[in-house]
């Protein structure tokens, strides 16, 4: 793997060396690595199953999940002791306050998926500083001979699979989505946006498979050109924007506005206070990624029907 260096505005503006990020950006890779062959020894197996709310068959939680999760906080407490978890599952009785350092975990993003013996889910582990993701790693299963893929990046430093550094895929002359080449959106982005003329009928080839964090892997690697993706959680995005942007992409988000508008994380207004801790596990948005010339085609392509109704839709999701 060819080293680059770290990005300089955020080691300038940091007090993280470039080897405590590598160490970070280590122990990352290794909690999804662990927790992803763990998933994987459980792949169509039996099965501890249930509900996180009132509804049946929504929002399923499994056995799995939970000790996933243990296991990448086992690691983090081993390898980064000064760190805190805030994950998908078993969410504390009392928000704790904020750290400097923070994991948002997915053990299993697809849960449904993993329950019904499809193959399409992810682990996603990222390190935020201070709100920013700035080491992170996605598993997925894969058809080759290790039984997976683990994507990874570290600000600065490209995203990897193994020794290649991958990209997104390369966009039109014009950003319009290329015809044959896959995108993703959700199939009920006309009841929510007004689609203008230039992008009607060239949303690109539509595939949803149910897994926040694996659609966005494919983002990263080039195989999909974009995706409109959400509401979803912090942690079914967080690992994904550092590896879509350090792989050359951008990453928007739905606002109150007509207008989408660039998101890198949650730094904003950050404090080690509950509050923010709340902030970020409350958090949920509708995330646009992908090369930066068709990210920036759909955006303007795509205008809510009313104004302020992405706003109101956020606000009933925690944002």
């Amino acid at each position: 793997m060819t080293e680059t260096s770290t990005d300089s505005s955020f080691a300038a503006a940091s007090p993280v060396t470039p080897d405590e990020l590598t160490h970070i950006e280590n122990s990352v890779i290794r909690a999804a690595q662990e927790a992803g062959e763990f998933v994987a020894s459980r792949f169509g197996g039996i099965l501890e199953i249930s509900n996180k709310g009132d509804k049946p068959g929504k929002d399923l939680v499994t056995d799995v999940d939970k000790a996933s999760q243990r296991l990448i906080e086992r690691i983090m407490e081993e390898t980064c002791p000064d760190h805190m978890l805030l994950g998908e599952e078993d969410p504390p009785d009392e928000e704790p306050e904020a750290a400097d350092w923070l994991w948002v975990v997915d053990p299993i993003d697809g849960t449904t998926n993993f329950v019904n013996s499809s193959p399409v889910h992810a682990v996603s582990v990222a390190a935020l500083y201070r709100g920013e993701p700035v080491a992170a790693a996605i598993w997925i299963p894969w058809p080759n001979d290790a039984g997976n893929l683990l994507m990874h990046a570290r600000k600065g430093n490209g995203t990897w699979v193994g020794d290649t550094q991958v990209h997104v895929h390369k966009s039109s002359e014009s950003g319009e989505p290329i015809s044959g080449v896959l995108s993703a959106r959700p199939g009920w982005v006309r009841r929510m946006f007004n689609v203008q003329k230039p992008l009607e009928g060239h949303f690109g080839e539509i595939r949803v498979g149910g897994s926040a964090c694996y659609e966005q892997f494919m983002v990263a690697n080039g195989t999909m050109q974009y995706a409109l993706t959400g509401f979803a959680m912090a942690w079914d995005f967080a690992a994904a924007i550092l590896l879509v942007k350090e792989s050359g992409g951008k990453i928007m988000a739905a606002s109150s506005s007509p207008e989408f508008v660039d998101f890198d994380g949650w730094a904003k207004g950050y404090a080690n206070d509950s509050a923010t801790y709340g902030r970020i596990r409350k958090w949920r948005g509708l995330l646009l990624s992908g090369s930066p010339d068709t990210v920036e085609f759909v955006a303007r392509n795509l205008r809510p029907k009313r104004r302020g109704l992405l706003g109101k839709l956020s606000s009933l999701f925690g944002s």
